[in-house]
């Protein structure tokens, strides 16, 4: 009788997440929209950074509230508790999901406070934040009720710093919506003109956040090699960020400012990767990027390093080629063989596009997300313990 009841009455679960730009955690939380479970569940969405609203409009315009914290520095961390904490008196949830570490260290307060579950997203490795990130979240991670590893890497980092003794770990591999990356990548009339990419010319391209962490000068080191032994190459790189002024200097010392285009941030990110004949990835370390797996649903080949969760996507010699970090004469190596090999880029294509659609299709990571809220909900209100818990400005849930 108890179980009917909690699956016949609405759940309200606060999303929290440190910004709303196009990242991939935030990029998760979109594409999930279509896939939630509107008849059990009642979603909120809180962000800290006011400039970090690029996907706002389209949380809103699916008819889900969505709340700006305000956070301009941050050292504003008391003001964020401050508000968040009346956001929960006044909206009642009850469950928090946070995405990220300040947002994760923020929502175990918040869930301490008023009594409510907190499971919380881990999207990189402990090792890679500011030590006083890692310290804070190390020191608040038992107060998570549960954690997802975007990536068995990720996993075994929270391993390394013995924080699953403090609460349970789960590996949930990230997804995308394949059905709707294919549409929008479906028409690319007109794109090879506007990028200047002549008729016969194969792509090798990328979508990312300029970081040092994406070693995107080791990108443009693998562009040099590749255009020394082939002529019938564009190198497209689409993004932004802080590394953008380094990038273009870096093209002009290796010359090649006529293979390369930079059309920088583009909404239409899906579209122009149709483009694309090889997708290309340097970086230093991932968690499991939400770019690669756009590239392998539209049956993009895939050169990359092995680092985080890439590994966990493509296997070497089936999907695409991986490499050591830094490894640059490999990376071109491969790409040039996939180049000159059509029928090899169209079989590792297809393998890919196969393997995103049966096992990292985002409805599955919906579902799995959804089911876990109902588990602990239900351990929090067997218990007795929380759920518009048992403090200031909640409701009390009775048994019965």
């Amino acid at each position: 009788m108890k179980a009917l009841k909690l699956q016949n009455e609405h759940s309200k679960i606060l999303i929290l997440i440190k910004g709303l730009g196009l990242g991939g955690a935030e990029r998760l939380i979109v594409d999930s929209l279509p896939y939630l479970n509107r008849e059990q569940f009642d979603y909120e969405f809180a962000y800290m950074l006011p400039w970090k609203d690029f996907l706002v409009p389209t949380i809103t315009k699916a008819s889900f509230p969505v709340h700006c914290l305000g956070m301009q520095k941050t050292w504003h961390f008391p003001l964020m508790q401050r508000r968040l904490q009346k956001l929960m008196r006044d909206r009642r949830f009850d469950l928090i999901h946070a995405d990220l570490p300040v947002t994760g260290i923020l929502a175990r307060l918040m869930g301490r406070r008023f009594g409510i579950p907190v499971i919380y997203t881990e999207h990189n490795l402990q090792e890679r934040y500011h030590p006083v990130t890692r310290r804070a979240n190390a020191l608040t991670f038992g107060w998570n009720d549960c954690v997802l590893a975007v990536s068995e890497e990720v996993a075994a980092s929270i391993k390394r710093c013995g924080l699953e003794k403090k609460t349970t770990v789960k590996t949930l591999l990230n997804g995308v919506p394949v059905e709707q990356v294919r549409a929008e990548a479906g028409n690319v009339n007109g794109l090879r003109e506007e990028f200047g990419i002549p008729k016969n010319n194969l792509v090798v391209g990328t979508v990312a956040v300029f970081r040092r962490q994406k070693r995107l000068q080791d990108w443009l080191e693998v562009a040099s090699r590749i255009v020394q032994q082939q002529g019938n190459v564009t190198f497209l790189l689409v993004g932004h960020g802080p590394e953008e002024a380094m990038l273009r200097s870096k093209i002009s010392e290796l010359g090649i400012e006529d293979r390369v285009v930079m059309p920088g941030f583009r909404r239409d990110g899906r579209r122009v990767m149709a483009l694309m004949d090889v997708f290309l990835m340097t970086s230093e370390f991932e968690g499991l990027p939400m770019a690669l797996l756009e590239a392998m649903a539209l049956a993009k080949p895939v050169v990359a390093t092995s680092v985080g969760g890439i590994p966990e996507l493509v296997k070497n010699g089936d999907e695409g080629f991986l490499t050591l970090v830094g490894a640059v004469d490999e990376l071109a190596g491969y790409a040039t063989k996939l180049l000159g090999d059509p029928q090899l880029r169209l079989r590792m294509g297809e393998r890919g596009a196969v393997k995103v659609e049966e096992n990292f299709h985002i409805k599955h990571r919906v579902k799995f997300i959804e089911a876990l809220y109902w588990e602990v909900l239900a351990e929090k209100r067997r218990t007795g313990d929380g759920v518009r818990g048992r403090k200031e400005g909640t409701r009390i849930y009775v048994h019965g």
